[in-house]
């Protein structure tokens, strides 16, 4: 095979790769953008998680049952470093650009019906928090979310809502002595 004919051939292949209908696609060249912009994101992400963590170590950390000006961030940095770790690794692994997720916050044209609703589930949790207290409000506040908002089934919205509820009271009332509105039925 002479020179000549090799640039023919790698031309001719070059024209194949573009004239597939599968990579000149918009919809695929969507699907690399948003693997890319998942990546991206998750890097940045972890990136200021490490800058967090290493902020506050600059603070006391303090202990569990007294904990200092540098505890929660130190916290939420590690948590902000795996969460986001975790999604490196997952962009790394996906064999397929196509795998990326694919739900959103606020789909097509329920949008408007969406944030509507998260407006008035955080209003309702605001006037039912002083009446009946902080814990069927929130629970109540999950289980409007989780159902209507999240689609999920009756038992996981309720077990939700219950893990949700039962975790933020142990974790503000008994953990961190904050005192919470218990309301008309004392809970």
């Amino acid at each position: 095979m002479t020179t000549q004919s090799r640039i023919v051939d790698s031309n001719n292949i070059v024209d194949r790769v573009n004239n597939m209908p599968i990579l000149s696609s918009p919809r695929y060249c969507k699907r690399i953008l948003m693997k890319n912009l998942d990546s991206l994101s998750a890097t940045i992400l972890f990136f200021l998680g490490l800058w967090i963590f290493l902020k506050s170590l600059t603070y006391p950390f303090g202990s569990l049952q007294s904990p200092g000006a540098g505890f929660f961030p130190l916290l939420a940095s590690i948590l902000l470093m795996g969460l986001s770790g975790s999604m490196i690794v997952q962009g790394f692994l996906k064999k397929e650009a196509g795998e990326t997720f694919k739900a959103s916050f606020l789909p097509g044209r329920e949008a408007l019906q969406r944030i509507f609703f998260s407006f008035l589930a955080l209003l309702g949790f605001r006037y039912l928090l002083p009446a009946i207290g902080f814990g069927p409000s929130t629970f109540l506040f999950i289980f409007f979310l989780g159902k209507i908002l999240g689609h999920y089934s009756w038992k996981m919205s309720l077990f939700f809502a219950l893990m949700a509820s039962l975790l933020a009271y142990c974790l503000f009332q008994a953990w961190l002595k904050i005192p919470l509105p218990l309301g008309i039925l004392g809970i």
